[in-house]
């Protein structure tokens, strides 16, 4: 038996990788019929290559399609976006937001206080110096007895008994009082020395009655209700202070007593702050005698009176020889 070879004009077995139409390659794995294929499946191919040119164009359209909208859409996007970075949305009413623009603030600068200050402070002190004047100018017009009257508890007798703040009353021997101390009335022609002495003994009322005359205030003390260290406070008051001085008195009814020429106080403590309101108000102002002095009197101590110049008129002279009323 012979056997045949195939030459170089046999029939060949189709690629497996011919290009159908469309441009993809045929898949369609090698068989042994590839040559025997009938017309029935040629047919099916075909159709099927068919459809394929058809399927390729139709999804370009599609995609075209979408790229279309989507260019559209972009569009559309910048057309309504802001014009500036961050802005908002303008709404139907034209309003940002939905709100009122906010009108912006103006900061002022701030005003300088300096002159206004010092202006104000230059008027308080004028307001002050022309108050402080003012109140001098009506203080300067008020009597003694006006100024003693703003002390609580102070008896007045210029008011109530004008006879007996008569000046120039002057008697020698024991005279009688109705006040104890006694304030005003008829006195010895000689003055108790009165420029700050402080006496350890009860003194003559007559001598000091003559004092308060001359402007002096005349403190007293009990001294069965002040102890030694009431005394010194006491004392602290009186010493060295001219047209003033200081006595005990044991049968006074309080446990100090103050006298000027028709006024006087009585208190029961050392401590009253109306001890040194009296004596600042009455001392050397509380006098009948302008310009009489406190120096050259009698210092000696004792209750009975002496009489000095009891030879003599009265108001010629004084406990030592000075003038005196």
């Amino acid at each position: 038996m012979s056997m045949s070879t195939q030459s170089g004009g046999g029939s060949r077995r189709p690629s497996a990788t011919k290009a159908v139409a469309g441009g993809k390659p045929n898949l369609a794995k090698d068989t042994d019929t590839s040559e025997s294929e009938t017309p029935a499946k040629k047919t099916a191919a075909s159709k099927k290559a068919t459809a394929s040119k058809k399927a390729a164009p139709a999804s370009k359209s599609t995609t075209a399609g979408k790229s279309t909208t989507a260019s559209k859409s972009a569009a559309a996007a910048k057309r309504t976006t802001p014009a500036k970075k961050g802005a908002r949305p303008a709404t139907k009413s034209g309003l940002t937001g939905g709100r009122k623009p906010i009108t912006p603030v103006r900061v002022s600068q701030g005003r300088n206080w300096g002159p206004v200050v010092l202006f104000a402070v230059t008027i308080l002190v004028a307001v002050g110096i022309i108050g402080f004047a003012g109140y001098k100018v009506w203080d300067s017009g008020l009597t003694v007895s006006d100024r003693v009257g703003r002390i609580d508890g102070v008896s007045n007798f210029r008011k109530t008994d004008k006879a007996l703040v008569k000046g120039q009353q002057h008697k020698a021997g024991p005279l009688t009082y109705a006040q104890n101390p006694p304030v005003a009335g008829p006195h010895n022609p000689d003055w108790m020395n009165c420029m700050g002495d402080v006496y350890d003994a009860p003194i003559a009322k007559e001598h000091a009655v003559h004092a308060l005359e001359h402007g002096a205030v005349w403190l007293v003390y009990n001294p069965s209700k002040v102890d030694a260290a009431g005394v010194e406070k006491l004392k602290a008051k009186i010493s060295g202070k001219e047209y003033s001085f200081m006595s005990p008195m044991p049968d006074l009814d309080s446990a100090v007593s103050l006298q000027a020429w028709g006024f006087q106080l009585k208190v029961n403590d050392v401590n009253d702050k109306r001890i040194d309101e009296f004596i600042k108000v009455t001392r050397k102002n509380a006098t009948v005698e302008a310009g009489a002095v406190c120096s050259g009197g009698i210092t000696e101590t004792g209750t009975t009176p002496r009489d000095l110049q009891s030879d003599q008129p009265a108001g010629q002279q004084g406990g030592n020889g000075t003038t005196g009323g």
